[in-house]
């Protein structure tokens, strides 16, 4: 059977602010119009600048500083309404689970770890907030993207455009493969930081007790084998995390000089010129006009 999405469960929690959401929206769609819009102009630009049409190249600079100048403006609208939405949910969130625990039977509490409890209800609220916040940057440009800049780039040049489709996948596929190592790693560390603060809770309350036991000794040793997985733990995903980096980077730097190279031998056929190529490369991420 197949379970719901954990996602869908925000919605209750997002809908109460659906107005500042849909205005962050609307910064959003801005944002990515105009991100599109900036390959053009990049491409427009190296064509002046070959030709040495001074004038042109004048005028193509200051629309696109002004294209630079809305689009700052969408991205701060995104950024400041989206991060308002998501963390008025993780507050009704945090709000509704704090009042569920004092519903909850005293046999609960004698089971329950209270240093864990404390966790979910600061970190772990946290960390829900920072993915709707994230889910609202990243998916509704990147849906946008993956239809329309496909699109554009057929049109441009259909054999860079496909040597690009080959490719993409599998950087994608990696990266996915260690996004999936990383958040089983990151999941492990997160249960140690957990059983860390439920450890201290449980000692720290009872202090009294463990000097009375004259158990200092056992507890100290009890910490340090704790915070040594929690060490462990957080080292792994840190390693895994390096390893990402020049494997991915590597694997990307070699696709854009082939790709480079294709688009160099398209151009000696007269089957693409050089701003073409500079607008492929652009929409299809060889080249980040945005930076």
């Amino acid at each position: 059977m197949k379970t719901r999405s954990t996602y869908w469960q925000l919605l209750p929690y997002l809908w109460p602010h659906r107005k500042v959401l849909a205005l962050g929206t609307t910064c959003i769609l801005g944002y990515v119009i105009i991100t599109l819009l900036l390959p053009q102009l990049a491409g427009r630009v190296a064509v002046s600048v070959g030709a040495g049409n001074v004038a042109a190249i004048a005028h193509l600079i200051a629309m696109s500083a002004l294209a630079f100048l809305v689009r700052g403006v969408f991205q701060a609208g995104q950024d400041i309404w989206m991060a308002d939405a998501a963390l008025k949910a993780a507050f009704d969130l945090r709000s509704r689970t704090y009042a569920h625990l004092h519903r909850l039977s005293l046999d609960y509490f004698e089971t329950a770890q209270t240093g864990d409890l404390a966790y979910r209800l600061t970190e772990d609220v946290d960390r829900i907030s920072e993915v709707v916040n994230k889910l609202s940057h990243q998916l509704l440009p990147c849906l946008l993207q993956l239809v329309a800049i496909p699109i554009y780039m057929l049109y441009l040049n259909w054999q860079l455009t496909l040597a690009t489709v080959i490719l993409a996948p599998l950087i994608a596929g990696l990266v996915g493969w260690f996004g999936d190592r990383l958040l089983e790693v990151s999941r492990r560390a997160q249960m140690q930081v957990s059983n860390l603060s439920a450890l201290l809770t449980e000692v720290l309350g009872g202090v009294r007790l463990v000097q009375a036991f004259a158990a200092q000794d056992y507890e100290v040793r009890r910490f340090s084998q704790e915070a040594e997985r929690n060490r462990q733990a957080r080292y792994r995903a840190e390693a895994l995390k390096a390893i990402q980096v020049p494997i991915v980077g590597f694997l990307e730097a070699i696709s854009i000089l082939f790709l480079f190279l294709l688009g160099g031998w398209q151009i000696s056929q007269g089957n693409l010129t050089g701003g073409g190529l500079c607008q492929l490369s652009n929409r299809g991420g060889l080249v980040d006009p945005t930076h």
